[in-house]
C-alpha cells in the first residue's frame, strides 16, 4: 500500500536525487514559471511543501504543495506533481487529508486539458476556469 509522507525541508537534501526526476517530468509537462531547482528553493525555505508516495520504503511519487489563504477559502494548490500512482484515488485522497489538517477548504491544480482530465478522472477535482497567457 502507498503511504502519502511529509518530508521536512531539511530532510529534501537527502532524497533530493531521488526526487528530482519526478519533478523534472512534471516541470516538462507544460510551461512553468520557476524550474524544479526554484522548486528545491521554495520548499526549502518553506512556501511549498513536499509530500511523497511512498510503496515498500521506496518514493514512487511527489506532491508538492502550495498554501494560500484567500477571503473565502484556504487553498491548496498542487505546484507539481509526479511519479507512479500519485492521483489514483487512495493516494490521493491522502493528499486531500493533509491538506485539510493543514485547514485548506478547497484543492487545486493549473493543468493543461490532458492533465485536467486525468485530475478529474482519478481525482475528482472539476475544471472551475481556464487560465489563458502572454509573455509581455
Amino acid at each position: 500500500m502507498i503511504q502519502v509522507q511529509v518530508v521536512a525541508p531539511e530532510q529534501l537534501y537527502a532524497i533530493w536525487d531521488t526526487i528530482e526526476p519526478m519533478l523534472k517530468a512534471s516541470e516538462e509537462s507544460g510551461p512553468r514559471d520557476y524550474s524544479t531547482e526554484h522548486q528545491k528553493m521554495l520548499i526549502v525555505s518553506k512556501n511549498q511543501t513536499l509530500l511523497v508516495a511512498v510503496e515498500d520504503d521506496e518514493i514512487c511519487g511527489v506532491a508538492v504543495m502550495q498554501l494560500d489563504n484567500y477571503p473565502n477559502h484556504r487553498v491548496a494548490t498542487i505546484a507539481s506533481l509526479g511519479g507512479k500512482a500519485v492521483v489514483s484515488p487512495e493516494v490521493f485522497e491522502q493528499v486531500v487529508l493533509w491538506s485539510k489538517a493543514q485547514g485548506a477548504t478547497k484543492i487545486r491544480a493549473w493543468a493543461q486539458e490532458a492533465q485536467a482530465r486525468l485530475y478529474r478522472q482519478k481525482a475528482g477535482l472539476n475544471t472551475t476556469m481556464y487560465v489563458v497567457e502572454k509573455l509581455i
